[in-house]
């Protein structure tokens, strides 16, 4: 996100870190960001790495800050908007707990949700962008090489359209839509540049790959069992898509119309394939 803005040449950017000697905050320094430590739990410290700024992009990561979530995300958020900022973009995701009765558990969903219902109340200057699936998850750990020598990815979603993004292009929305400005607060928009049933993926992964690649529909609760990384919270996710979708072709409409240059996932594996080298 923050390269689409300084590659735009419109904006100035101040990338807030808890750590500037990361890798990846040297290479935004190196492009151009301004780079500032901070540690956001700390409501001083976000007030003044925030000063001055006219717009601001939050999003934070549940999986390291668990139940302080959404206290440190309200804390970003205020200290961006008391420093009179003209647009906040935050990023979200659909409240999952309600919608479901209880019956999933998306913890890393509702603090995000919580915040958003909290700023849209206020009537704050706000535009909410709810993220995808990423194209890049496929090479990086959804497929899985079979002894014959095909490839398969295995989800809990039947056969209901998955909505799917390149992380790159998250950067052309917000560009646009922090140049909409007042124009689109208030809004809710989902960056999704694809939306197709499982099995559609994997016949184009086939056709750009070279080697047979299917897909295998695993029962919730199975999957819930699986020895993987969080295999629950991702068979809840997947779940919660299923039972509750909520992105339609006329998101991806709307995603294109403000990033013309939103890439479908086919378009995406035509300059991906390198990406795949390691199961190939």
């Amino acid at each position: 996100m923050a390269r689409a803005l300084l590659t735009s040449g419109r904006y100035a950017v101040r990338a807030i870190t808890r750590d500037p000697a990361s890798g990846p905050a040297r290479e935004l320094a190196t492009l151009g960001a301004e780079v500032v430590a901070c540690d956001l739990t700390d409501a001083g410290q976000a007030r003044r790495a925030a000063k001055g700024v006219r717009a601001g992009f939050l999003v934070t990561d549940f999986w390291s800050l668990r139940d302080d979530e959404y206290r440190v995300a309200r804390t970003a958020a205020e200290a961006v908007l008391t420093a009179g900022a003209e647009t906040l973009v935050h990023s979200s995701l659909p409240e999952a707990r309600r919608r479901s009765g209880g019956a999933l558990s998306l913890p890393h969903h509702d603090g995000k949700a919580r915040l958003e219902e909290d700023l849209r109340g206020r009537g704050a200057p706000v535009v909410t962008v709810h993220l995808s699936t990423y194209y890049e998850n496929w090479p990086a750990r959804r497929l899985r090489r079979q002894s014959d020598g095909s490839l398969c990815f295995s989800l809990p979603h039947g056969d209901t359209p998955l909505p799917a993004v390149c992380v790159a292009d998250l950067g052309g929305v917000v560009t646009a839509l922090l140049d909409a400005g007042a124009k689109v607060h208030g809004e809710v928009v989902k960056v999704v540049g694809d939306l197709l049933p499982p099995a559609e993926y994997a016949a184009l992964l086939t056709k750009a790959l070279g080697v047979p690649v299917t897909y295998q529909d695993v029962p919730y609760e199975k999957f819930r069992q699986l020895p993987l990384p969080n295999a629950a919270a991702i068979a809840d996710m997947l779940e919660f898509t299923r039972r509750h979708p909520d992105v339609a072709p006329t998101d991806v409409d709307r995603a294109r119309t403000l990033h013309p240059g939103m890439r479908t996932f086919g378009e995406w594996l035509e300059t991906e394939r390198g990406s795949f080298a390691s199961l190939l």
